[in-house]
């Protein structure tokens, strides 16, 4: 579960006011909170719930999907964390807490997790039935995930890693209703943050056999159900009434419905946003990012008495990933070498996006792929040197960028500006580039088939550890069965990344 998604968590426990939220740059960034107390108005009558209840906001991003198993994208994985929980969540320090499981042990060599389920947990459905969770739809959700003919995405968070051997016991087991017991090969210290994400939500044994397309009619044990869903026009979730959660002795959630609409179009969202019809708003567009920001990121003095901004770290990485086969789409393919990549990297001015194109808010990714936070320390990187960018050229056989074919950099809509920054910084040196935008969907299927020489790419914390984010560079990880969607391919990297298992705490930030 990522640091946004934990704070969003929070909104079905009956939050008030207006929120907005943000964070955008190149690699490490940090995310903004803006709200207000204007009442709450528009998108009257979900069933004719108090209108005090209904909490509203906008998805510009398509929703295709609401099965844990295949769920990728920030908005899905949003409406997903409502509908559905796992064995473990974490609290506001990230660390991990009881969820469907009361409790759990660990074994001495740290290979076997024994969880006790608690005994107040029922999947809703919106008929109004229900049925108990027992520890066998653990272990169907689990093994649903490993599956290769459930080609789920999220089969990298358990392939590698739990037992699995003709004579040995199973990974997953059902001891009894009520204890469910997960079995390693190594240790894993991330193993329990792993269980709170998204992805190792609990779903009924039977999945879609129960409810026709279980991404479309999905059944969990979360705080809401989805009550009806009109693809790319709403999405109307509701309240459990058999949620299991309390807060101080009240049931939650204190909502009664969440409200989800689909507009494509960000400024017009946000113009009901700022009117009062929704609660909450994500992303800044340039369209209207300096009408409520400085450059440096700070409110702009007209919506003081309007708005209210906090800004607090976020775990994400935003990237230009490089296909590195060696050949592209039957072809020989650039982005190889070395020197043409780090020629495009040394000529991008980070500290200019940042400030013009995000109004300050962000960090500068001189530092490496993963958020120094995660470190324990900062990496120096290559930086913003033209000088250099020109001799990295040069070396890669193409003097001021003679010679060198146009290349194709492909975005979503939402990046396009920072697309056209880069286009720039690049011609500079002598690149000519082309924009390419597709949609998000569109882009993660080209992407995960290595049909992509040059893409824009984000990485949002699924636990809080470094490992997270070095998996994107493990071979055992090549897309499209795993999140290293670029192909790296480093023997050196591979073994020192395994041997990291075998640390925690300190050592393991320092390793």
């Amino acid at each position: 579960m990522s640091v946004v998604s934990y704070f969003h968590q929070q909104f079905r426990f009956g939050g008030k006011g207006k929120i907005i939220l943000y964070g955008l740059t190149v690699c490490i960034i940090s995310f903004s909170l803006i709200y207000t107390t204007l009442g709450i108005s528009g998108c009257k009558n979900v069933d004719k719930v108090s209108d005090s209840l209904i909490f509203r906001y906008n998805e510009d991003a398509t929703v295709s999907t609401l099965d844990p198993a295949y769920v990728r994208s920030q908005s899905e994985i949003w409406i997903v964390q409502q509908l559905f929980n796992s064995l473990i969540e974490l609290d506001s320090a990230l660390s991990p807490k009881p969820g469907l499981a009361e409790s759990w042990e660990i074994s001495g060599d740290k290979l076997v997790y024994k969880f006790r389920l608690r005994p107040d947990v029922f999947f809703f459905f919106p008929s109004g039935d229900k049925k108990k969770l027992t520890a066998r739809d653990v272990v169907y959700s689990f093994n649903r995930i490993l599956s290769p003919s459930t080609a789920s995405p999220s089969a990298w968070v358990f392939a590698g890693k739990v037992l699995e051997c003709n004579a040995c016991p199973p990974p997953f087991e059902a001891l009894s209703d009520s204890v469910f017991i997960l079995r390693l090969n190594r240790p894993d210290p991330t193993m329990l943050a792993v269980l709170g994400t998204v992805f190792c939500s609990i779903i009924p044994e039977g999945d879609g056999k129960l409810n026709g397309d279980f991404g479309r009619n999905p059944i969990g044990t979360g705080p809401f159900y989805m009550k009806m869903w009109e693809e790319d026009v709403k999405m109307v979730l509701r309240r459990n009434p058999v949620y299991f959660e309390k807060w101080n002795g009240q049931s939650l959630p204190f909502l009664e419905a969440v409200n989800v609409d689909f507009i494509k179009n960000k400024q017009t969202a946000f113009m009901r946003f700022v009117a009062g019809e929704y609660d909450f708003f994500n992303g800044i567009e340039g369209s209207f990012k300096d009408e409520l920001l400085t450059h440096e990121g700070q409110l702009q003095p007209k919506y003081n008495e309007q708005f209210n901004l906090m800004r607090k770290p976020f775990l994400n990485t935003e990237y230009i990933g490089f296909w590195l086969e060696d050949t592209l789409e039957g072809k020989k393919n650039l982005y190889a070498n070395r020197h043409i990549r780090r020629a495009l990297s040394l000529a991008i001015d980070r500290k200019a996006m940042i400030k013009y194109l995000r109004n300050g808010i962000g960090d500068v990714g001189n530092s490496g792929f993963t958020p120094p936070v995660l470190l324990g320390r900062k990496i120096t990187g290559l930086g913003f040197d033209k000088k250099r960018a020109a001799e990295e050229l040069e070396k890669a056989g193409y003097p001021a960028g003679k010679g060198l074919p146009e290349l194709n950099l492909t975005t979503t809509a939402d990046y396009l500006d920072m697309a056209v920054f880069i286009k720039k910084c690049w011609a500079e040196i002598g690149v000519i580039a082309n924009v390419e935008v597709q949609t998000g969907g569109m882009l993660r299927q080209l992407r995960n088939q290595g049909k992509l020489g040059m893409f824009r790419g984000s990485w949002i914390a699924d636990v809080p550890d470094a490992e997270n984010y070095l998996a994107c560079m493990s071979s055992d990880n090549h897309s499209p069965n795993g999140p290293n969607y670029t192909h790296y391919k480093n023997p050196e990297f591979d073994a020192m990344f395994r041997k990291s298992f075998q640390t925690s705490g300190i050592e393991r930030q320092n390793f």
